[in-house]
């Protein structure tokens, strides 16, 4: 019988925290889960953890340890392994809230169908808890994965995850079913996961994607659903430029920046034409 959760989790050297992650999992009463480890080839005693908690048979592990692309390359090869209905995320740092939570939200799915259920999540160290339980906060701030669950049917039309971004990849996939309407997405105030707050993600930003953020929710007809529609462009168009400073993305920092200043009303002429000229001078200068 097929599992009714697959948690997948990317690994790259977390030996100080996969153990607590692992017995996190373990320790949960609903156990119609399975476990796909993907692992980065780590080169510290990770591996040596997964192999010996494999040995003792608690779950059915899937694994596999190999140079990846980074973070989101191995949880879309996490995905094509998973034979589970609901897909979850999680990383060697994260842990879960309790040992019912899949319990409640098994019972959550079974209560009400949806294709997305998410709860909130805890910063491990700071403490901070993140309750993303409006839409507006979900499409103007972003949200943790770790409070995330997939069904798998999801991925036929979202697609893997674009590895392109390099942070927010997660983010941008997740987008993709809250602003289609066909989906249906059942928010519940469940203390989903404790994350960890040392990985990429907590200390990057991912100036690529959040140039295309305003685009993406002005193309997908979500930019009503948000509040502070001007907060968003300003920001867009500060990554747009910043791209162009580091000489990084630059095609696509301009596609997106020769949307904001030629396709948007409310911009003045003034704004738009120093914003051009600061896409210019920072793309030319060397």
């Amino acid at each position: 019988m097929k599992p009714f959760f697959s948690i997948i989790m990317p690994l790259y050297n977390c030996e100080s925290t996969l153990q607590q992650a692992l017995d996190s999992i373990t320790g949960q009463f609903f156990k119609s889960y399975e476990l796909v480890l993907v692992d980065g080839g780590s080169n510290d005693n990770t591996q040596y953890i997964v192999n010996n908690f494999k040995k003792t048979g608690e779950v059915n592990v899937q694994f596999i340890s190999e140079p990846d692309r980074g973070i989101y390359d191995a949880m879309n090869k996490g995905i094509d392994m998973a034979s589970g209905q609901w897909l979850y995320f999680m990383g060697g740092d994260d842990t879960f809230s309790s040992s019912t939570v899949l319990g409640q939200v098994y019972q959550a799915i079974q209560n009400e169908p949806a294709d997305l259920v998410y709860g909130n999540v805890t910063g491990a160290t700071s403490k901070t808890k993140y309750a993303d339980d409006t839409i507006n906060k979900v499409l103007s701030r972003g949200i943790h994965h770790q409070g995330i669950f997939y069904n798998l049917g999801i991925f036929n039309y979202t697609g893997k995850y674009n590895i392109k971004f390099k942070v927010a990849a997660d983010y941008h996939l997740t987008l993709k079913v809250f602003c289609n309407p066909a989906f249906k997405i059942k928010y519940i105030d469940l203390d989903i996961a404790r994350f960890g707050e040392t990985g990429l993600s907590s200390s990057t930003y991912d100036y690529r994607f959040f140039s295309y953020h305003y685009k993406f929710l002005s193309t997908h007809k979500a930019l009503g659903k948000i509040n502070d529609k001007a907060t968003c462009l300003q920001q867009s168009i500060y990554c747009c430029l910043w791209l162009a400073k580091e000489k990084q993305s630059i095609t696509f920092a301009w596609l997106n920046i020769l949307y904001y200043i030629t396709g948007l009303n409310g911009l003045s002429i003034s704004f738009r034409v120093k914003t051009f000229l600061r896409m210019i001078y920072w793309s030319l200068k060397k």
